[in-house]
């Protein structure tokens, strides 16, 4: 089974993890795990560029050394601050009656997947929506079936070519010669639709630590896809500069934050740091806790009032950044007006059961790599 491993790189927004990936009975697993803490990302920029050689270096040199094999092959799940989602309807018309082929399909895709005009950006993955056949037949399933014609609304993920270019650079000087690019988001919304068995259009949110992503997945595809550099350590350093503490026991703070609680005046939150106490009264701390995240759902809300099409769509809340809050889907529900329900790890109850995007990554790796 150690010969079948992939390697799949999360690139989140303050933690890198690498994933040695196995495949049992159909389904992957992640069968080992490294992580690292970093500066993170901005703006689809790397805030501290120059650290990534030493942090990809030290997750490799600890998955090679935990699996007793060197890594010669990665998949890189690429974020959504440096990619772009590019939706085409793509039609083909057949001379007589036609049964529709994987060939087909395939065809259909790669000779409309050229943005070779585009200087900044390179399609990394691409995906169904809809396929729609004679007498408007919509169908999911084209292949096998008999039509004159082949429409399909097609979703294309474009990622920055300087992404690309500094991945390629630093892994290479690694010795990772082999290197596959996939979409984050595509993977969490692929895995969201198929654990919550829906059929519909949904959202995927993905709130972390200085970086939120919003997504709606169709079909197999995004037909939006979105991001803004807003998350968990805002809240932090909200609570650093009201109350006048470290970030450090501000995040300490954060994690005893109770929104639904109604408290008395003199309350107050306590952590122990450093063999110090730390208060923070609940009241104050509260309102700046719910401040940052009505922020965060308004921008949220006006993503997805971008087309009239998501009018009412369920929204999938995830990441360590406010899902772990209690209180936060009334928050989330009452700024956005949408139903909003948790998306975690199945069977998991730890305090990674929000970290989804591995998960994605793990099992569309396993699909089209």
């Amino acid at each position: 089974m150690l010969n079948n491993l992939k390697y799949v790189l999360d690139i989140g927004s303050s933690t890198l993890r690498l994933l040695a990936v196995a495949k049992f009975a159909g389904k992957s697993r992640i069968i080992a795990e490294e992580n690292i803490l970093y500066d993170g990302y901005m703006d689809g920029e790397f805030l501290s560029e120059d650290e990534l050689t030493n942090v990809f270096s030290q997750l490799i040199d600890k998955m090679q050394l935990k699996i007793r094999k060197s890594i010669r092959s990665v998949v890189i799940g690429v974020p959504s601050e440096f990619c772009v989602c590019v939706c085409k309807r793509i039609s083909r018309k057949f001379v007589d009656l036609h049964k529709i082929s994987n060939a087909d399909l395939l065809d259909l895709y790669e000779n409309n997947a050229d943005f070779g005009d585009s200087e900044e950006y390179s399609v990394i993955n691409y995906s169904p929506m809809q396929f729609t056949l004679d007498d408007d037949l919509k169908t999911m399933s084209p292949v096998g079936k008999r039509s004159t014609s082949l429409v399909v609304d097609a979703s294309f993920i474009l990622a920055k070519k300087s992404f690309l270019q500094l991945m390629n650079e630093k892994l290479n000087h690694l010795g990772i010669t082999n290197i596959d690019f996939i979409s984050t988001a595509l993977g969490q919304a692929m895995n969201c639709a198929k654990e919550n068995e829906v059929n519909q259009p949904i959202a995927i949110v993905d709130v972390g630590h200085i970086s939120t992503s919003v997504c709606v997945y169709k079909g197999e595809g995004l037909a939006l896809l979105s991001s803004f550099s807003m998350g968990g350590g805002h809240i932090s350093s909200d609570i650093m500069q009201v109350l006048g503490m470290s970030f450090k026991d501000a995040e300490l703070i954060k994690r005893k934050v109770i929104l639904t609680i109604e408290s008395e005046k003199n309350e107050n939150y306590e952590v122990v740091s450093k063999g110090s106490l730390i208060k923070a009264p609940i009241n104050i701390t509260n309102q700046i806790v719910r401040s940052r995240i009505e922020m965060i759902a308004k921008i949220i809300g006006d993503i997805l009032s971008i087309d009239k099409v998501f009018n009412g769509i369920d929204v999938y809340l995830t990441g360590d950044g406010i899902s772990n809050f209690k209180g936060v889907k009334n928050i989330l529900k009452d700024i956005t007006g949408l139903n909003i329900y948790e998306y975690k790890n199945p069977f998991d109850n730890s305090k990674d059961k929000f970290q989804t995007s591995k998960t994605g990554l793990a099992s569309l790796a396993e699909i089209i790599v």
